[in-house]
């Protein structure tokens, strides 16, 4: 089978069983096994081969490299990790406001925040038994990861640190806590960061994620304040000052959101630049799924791909592999890789994290807050493997992506993006499976590139010595 994707540089793609080739413009073709995540540069004679069964053999060069394909095709990998997820939730997202400053044009959370249920603040005297109860269920010698979302979580910096403070006093004293580590990260938009919110972040050594979509020309459009006016002044003032306190806290990671009217990655990636940001993350919003026409929602999911495609050749050629992999989504592509360690949850949805909205119900995505048919808890359970039963199957499985050649490291997908296209979180989005398609293809070409590189370098080194 060969079918061509659309990317900026056109990649010719064949697959034979588990193995799938990429060939990129004049460079040599590169082989991917799905099942082992193993990547390997291959000859124009395996290239040739692939795709063609027994019965199109024409010559003994091509039985031979035939031969190879499939020998390494039946290769069991005894080194590749399990990606299987055992249940034991060990992250929580907690929505202590429903309620935010802005008004982004593409927000998933109602369109102001609210998810069309505003919150001011979230109840901490409901809350905390919330806590306890997962944190005494949450499996020992492990992390447990507490979230702050919104609306915008810094409207209540109060919340934040009566529920910080009580995770990290219960574990301190409560013969219970089986010796786990708290961990706490908060999304921001960045326009509250001032010094006594930076002083509360540190307290907590938080992990700050922060919402900004690129220049002010790109970011004043997508993300204004909710009197209209431009809101990346603001951000750009508290997130200089962060970076300042950069040593007292936990990872910074620049985040932006991309659709069919903002699609400029490059422009927001230079912009970031400045910037000494642990990781530079571009998601593609989960609101423009199957919301435009299907002609023009496809071409705007292709674009996404491609400007990634772009993007990772802009910075291989200005920093090599640690550009790339100050990127989030190719560093997780990388790690997993070199890891050779298998995905198979997108997410942890109802297996390893759960939400607590501002009204301490529960759910498993963050989008689905305010869905009341999502609803899968009332403060606290009384049997969680009993409540959330129909998450307990992997979602390559759920979802029916055995076949699929990226399913080990794509995981089966975002739930929510399924739902919104499909109307099913266990049928497949064939946008999304496209998209990823393109970017893992991107990850592999660009992987093998850098590993390459590596392996020049090191017979250099050697040479030399």
């Amino acid at each position: 089978m060969v079918y061509q994707l659309h990317l900026t540089s056109l990649v010719e793609i064949k697959r034979q069983n588990d193995i799938i080739g990429f060939k990129w413009g004049q460079q040599a073709p590169v082989a991917f096994h799905c099942r082992n995540l193993e990547v390997a540069e291959i000859s124009e004679d395996l290239w040739n081969e692939l795709g063609n069964s027994s019965s199109e053999i024409q010559s003994v060069t091509n039985s031979e490299a035939l031969t190879s394909l499939n020998e390494w095709n039946n290769e069991i990998n005894s080194e590749v990790q399990s990606g299987h997820l055992n249940f034991g939730i060990r992250t929580l997202t907690i929505n202590v406001t429903q309620i935010c400053n802005l008004m982004c044009t593409y927000c998933a959370a109602g369109g102001d925040g609210t998810y069309g249920a505003p919150e001011v603040k979230i109840s901490v005297e409901k809350t905390l038994p919330q806590l306890k109860y997962f944190l005494d269920q949450a499996p020992s010698n492990q992390s447990f990861k507490i979230i702050f979302l919104g609306g915008e979580p810094l409207l209540y910096p109060e919340g934040i640190r009566a529920l910080g403070n009580y995770v990290r006093s219960y574990l301190l004293t409560s013969a219970a806590a089986k010796n786990i580590t708290p961990l706490f990260g908060i999304v921001t938009n960045g326009t509250l960061l001032n010094d006594e919110n930076i002083e509360l972040l540190k307290s907590l050594k938080c992990h700050v994620t922060v919402s900004l979509d690129g220049p002010p020309e790109i970011n004043d459009v997508a993300r204004p304040l909710k009197n209209g006016k431009g809101s990346t002044t603001l951000a750009l003032q508290g997130i200089r000052k962060l970076f300042e306190n950069k040593a007292d806290l936990g990872s910074i990671v620049l985040h932006g959101v991309f659709n069919s009217d903002n699609m400029n990655q490059l422009a927001t990636y230079e912009f970031y630049r400045q910037f000494p940001a642990d990781k530079f993350e571009f998601t593609y919003s989960v609101m423009d799924q199957s919301d435009l026409p299907d002609k023009l929602g496809d071409q705007s999911s292709q674009n996404f791909s491609d400007q990634m495609h772009s993007l990772a050749e802009k910075a291989y050629s200005e920093s090599g592999e640690s550009g790339l992999r100050q990127i989030g989504f190719f560093d997780n592509i990388f790690s997993a890789l070199d890891e050779q360690r298998r995905t198979e949850n997108f997410c942890g949805a109802g297996k390893s994290f759960l939400v607590v909205d501002a009204k301490n119900k529960i759910f498993t995505c963050p989008w689905d807050v305010g869905q009341k048919e999502e609803q899968i808890g009332n403060n606290i359970f009384e049997n969680p493997q009993e409540a959330l039963k129909n998450y307990s199957k992997p979602l390559l499985e759920l979802n029916n992506c055995q076949t699929c050649w990226a399913r080990y490291l794509c995981g089966g997908g975002c739930m929510f993006i399924h739902k919104k296209a499909t109307g099913s979180k266990n049928t497949k989005s064939p946008e999304f499976c496209q998209r990823m398609q393109s970017l893992l293809m991107t990850s592999i070409l660009f992987y093998k590139k850098c590993r390459t590189q590596d392996e020049r370098t090191y017979h250099e080194e050697s040479k030399a010595h």
